[in-house]
C-alpha cells in the first residue's frame, strides 16, 4: 500500500509539472484584418506525429505515414501546415480567427507530447490619418502620429532618403528645400501606412503672391461670367430672329472697299461718251476695229478666192467660160483705159474752150 500511494503522489507530481510546463509555453500574439499569419511552435527532434487545436477543436493534423495534412473547418482552404517545422499559417485573416492554437508534437523515438500554446487577436486596421506640419522657432515640426492599442513602429524618409528617426514627430532644422517630400511609414504588425506632405505646404506664402493669386483668379471668374452673359444674349437674339437682322447691317470688308471707290469716282469717270473724254473713248475703241474699206477688201479678196477655189474644183466650167468670158482683171483695165480717155478728151475741149474765149 505504501508503495502505490507513493507511485500515485509521483503521478501528481508529474501531472502538476506538466500543466506548468504547458501555461509557460503559452504566448500572446496579434494581427490585423486581412493579413496572414503564422505560427511557429517549439520542437525538440523530428516532428513525427503533430496536431494544431483551435480551442478545443482540431484544427489541423499530419502523421509521418500520411502523404499531406489534413485541416479542418475554416483552415480547410486557408490554412498552410509545414510538416518538417510544424508551422501553421492562416491567410486573410478575418475576425473569426481569434482564438486560443495549441500546437502538439510528437517528435521520433519520444513518447511524450510537446506543447506550445498561442492566444491570437485579431484587430481592425489602424484608421486613415494625414500628417500635419507647423513651424516652431524657425524649425519645421511633422507629426504622423495615430492612436492606437498596440505598439506602432516609425520610419521616415525624406526624397527616397531614410531618416534616423523613431518617432511620430520629425523636426527639420535650418533651411530646406520648399519642393522637398518627406514621407512617414507607420507599421503595426505586418500593416504599413504611408503618408507623404510636401515641405512647400509647411512653409507660408508670402503675402503680395496670395493677393496677385487671388486678384488673378477674380478676374478669370469676371471674364468667365462676361463671356456667359455674352452667349446668353446672342442666344436670345437669335431665339427672337433679331441676330439676322444685326448681321444684315454690318458692313463687310468687302462692300466698304467697293463704296468708298464709287464714292470717289465722279459722274464723268462713270459715263466717259458723256463728257470730253468721249474722243478718247472712240480712239481706244477704234485700235481694236478695222477701216471698213480693208474690211470691204478682205471681204472681197475672201470671196474672189472662194471664186477661185469653185473654179479650180469645176476644170470644165472655166474652159467653157473662158471661151466666153473675158478675164475680170483685164474687164477691169479696159473699163479704166476707157474712163481715163473719156476725162482726157473732156479736158482737151475745156482747153480749146478757153482758149477761144482768151483770143476773142
Amino acid at each position: 500500500m505504501g508503495l502505490a500511494c507513493r507511485l500515485s503522489a509521483l503521478g501528481l507530481l508529474l501531472s502538476a509539472l506538466l500543466v506548468c510546463t504547458r501555461s509557460q509555453d503559452r504566448e500572446s500574439v496579434f494581427a490585423i484584418v486581412g493579413e496572414d499569419f503564422t505560427f511557429s511552435p517549439k520542437v525538440n527532434g523530428t516532428i513525427r506525429e503533430i496536431t494544431w487545436m483551435k480551442n478545443k477543436d482540431k484544427a489541423a493534423e499530419w502523421e509521418q505515414d500520411a502523404k499531406s495534412p489534413v485541416y479542418y473547418y475554416s483552415l480547410a482552404e486557408r490554412g498552410v501546415l509545414e510538416t518538417s517545422s510544424g508551422n501553421l499559417t492562416i491567410k486573410k485573416l478575418n475576425i473569426g480567427d481569434a482564438a486560443e492554437y495549441e500546437a502538439q508534437v510528437l517528435p521520433v523515438g519520444v513518447d511524450q507530447l510537446q506543447y506550445t500554446k498561442f492566444v491570437l487577436a485579431v484587430l481592425d486596421p489602424p484608421p486613415p490619418s494625414v500628417l500635419n506640419c507647423s513651424i516652431t522657432n524657425g524649425q519645421i515640426r511633422i507629426s504622423c502620429e495615430i492612436q492606437f492599442s498596440k505598439d506602432v513602429r516609425y520610419s521616415w524618409y525624406r526624397d527616397d532618403r531614410k531618416i534616423d528617426a523613431n518617432s511620430p514627430v520629425l523636426e527639420l532644422k535650418g533651411n530646406v528645400n520648399p519642393s522637398e517630400k518627406v514621407l512617414c511609414v507607420r507599421e503595426v504588425s505586418k500593416t504599413k501606412i504611408n503618408n507623404s506632405i510636401s515641405l512647400s505646404t509647411c512653409i507660408p506664402e508670402n503675402p503680395e503672391s496670395l493677393s496677385r493669386g487671388r486678384a488673378g483668379l477674380i478676374a478669370f471668374f469676371v471674364i468667365i461670367i462676361i463671356l456667359l452673359l455674352f452667349m446668353g444674349a446672342l442666344v436670345v437674339l437669335w431665339k427672337r430672329g433679331l441676330l439676322s437682322n444685326i448681321l444684315d447691317q454690318i458692313p463687310t470688308k468687302h462692300s466698304a472697299v467697293y463704296k468708298s471707290e464709287e464714292q470717289h469716282l465722279t459722274d464723268d469717270d462713270r459715263f466717259p461718251e458723256e463728257s470730253g473724254q468721249k474722243e478718247d473713248y472712240e480712239n481706244i475703241s477704234g485700235r481694236n476695229q478695222e477701216p471698213e474699206e480693208k474690211k470691204k477688201s478682205k471681204e472681197t479678196l475672201s470671196t474672189n478666192q472662194d471664186d477661185n477655189s469653185s473654179n479650180q474644183e469645176n476644170p470644165d466650167y472655166e474652159n467653157i467660160s473662158g471661151g466666153n468670158q473675158e478675164p475680170e482683171e483685164k474687164k477691169n483695165s479696159k473699163e479704166s483705159l476707157s474712163m481715163s480717155q473719156a476725162d482726157h478728151s473732156f479736158n482737151q475741149e475745156k482747153t480749146d474752150l478757153k482758149l477761144e474765149s482768151e483770143t476773142d
